[in-house]
């Protein structure tokens, strides 16, 4: 999906900002990859502290559970492709700088929160995020994912 992004951001853009975006992309899947283990998960499949935020499996470590790394990658890429909407929304509008800190506070923190609200317990087979309480569905992600990646103003 990064190299879909890339390709589609890159030739959206103006010559002289094709790099900078390929770049965007490449470092977004780095972070969110290095974020997603040591936080990330732990935050979205963690024991429900208050239905707010996962508590517990940080630095993932699925053992030899296949299954585990399965589901783990499968939820990354989400994490990732969350991250580079933005990066298609702001494309030759921020800094790589400033660009840096929202892919990290995306990547740490509003991916994880949201996600653990809709999807809390999964992991475990469970249904337990709030929103499934009162009824809500999510189809194949596209609510987590595009609610954390549409962060931009008009």
């Amino acid at each position: 999906m990064q190299a879909g992004f890339t390709c589609l951001e890159t030739g959206l853009v103006r010559a002289k900002n094709s790099i900078n975006v390929a770049i965007k992309n490449v470092v977004d899947i780095c972070l969110a990859s290095i974020i997603f283990l040591t936080l990330g998960y732990g935050l979205m499949f963690g024991v429900s502290a208050f239905g707010l935020i996962g508590s517990t499996q940080f630095l993932f470590d699925g053992g030899s559970k296949i299954h585990m790394w399965t589901f783990f990658l499968f939820q990354l890429t989400f994490c990732g492709t969350a991250t580079t909407i933005i990066s298609g929304a702001v494309a030759e509008q921020m800094r790589f700088s400033g660009y840096l800190l929202v892919s990290v506070l995306i990547s740490a923190i509003i991916y994880p929160v949201i996600a653990h609200w809709i999807w809390g317990g999964n992991a475990q087979g469970l249904h337990s995020g709030w929103p499934n309480h009162l009824g809500f569905l999510d189809f194949a992600g596209a609510t987590v994912v595009h609610s954390a990646g549409n962060l931009k103003s008009p």
